[in-house]
């Protein structure tokens, strides 16, 4: 079994690079180069700030799953996964937790704050925007069914869709320094 990393030591994440990975990702859904992308994202076409939205969560989920700890699963739902989205709207994400902790809040109060700062760098008319993720949290107790996320989690006529979730050959809770390994059963 492969070892997790180990505690919430966050390998840095460039909200820049972020937006680039998600700028390539509508230019080549869309066929056109990022320039074009980010003209239509700065006209506010609703189609690209919903793909552009979606390939931050995605790579959001990417780079939450490599932490590690703490994270079981991430999705996206709402405006992201449609047409909807206009440029203000959020990125909604629920994290499926091992447990809830203070790290993973401020681990988020601070992707946040980079993601709203470069979003107000590339669009100046946002600059009121204060955040730019709704994140919800539940517990990994709630069970192993879609079904969990069918009150209050769906939006805009979508349910949410998983970016990442932990490896199937990962089993039992996860702690601060990986995988609680089941214990060998003593054999009196």
């Amino acid at each position: 079994m492969k070892d997790r990393p180990s505690g919430l030591q966050p390998v840095e994440v460039s909200a820049a690079a972020l937006f680039a990975g998600a700028l390539a990702h509508c230019a080549r859904r869309t066929g056109q180069d990022p320039e074009t992308v980010l003209e239509r994202l700065r006209a506010g076409d609703p189609e690209v700030h919903g793909t552009f939205r979606y390939a931050i969560a995605k790579g959001l989920g990417e780079y939450l799953g490599s932490l590690g700890v703490a994270f079981r699963a991430v999705y996206v739902y709402g405006s992201a996964m449609g047409e909807a989205s206009s440029p203000c709207s959020d990125i909604d994400i629920i994290l499926e937790l091992d447990r809830p902790t203070d790290c993973v809040d401020r681990l988020i109060r601070g992707l946040d704050i980079a993601l709203v700062t470069q979003f107000r760098a590339l669009f100046p008319w946002a600059q009121a925007l204060g955040s730019l993720l709704d994140v919800r949290t539940v517990g990994d107790r709630l069970g192993r069914t879609r079904d969990r996320f069918s009150a209050g989690f769906s939006g805009v006529g979508t349910a949410p869709v998983c970016l990442w979730r932990i490896p199937p050959e990962t089993q039992g809770a996860l702690d601060e320094k990986g995988p609680r390994r089941p214990r060998p059963v003593s054999s009196h």
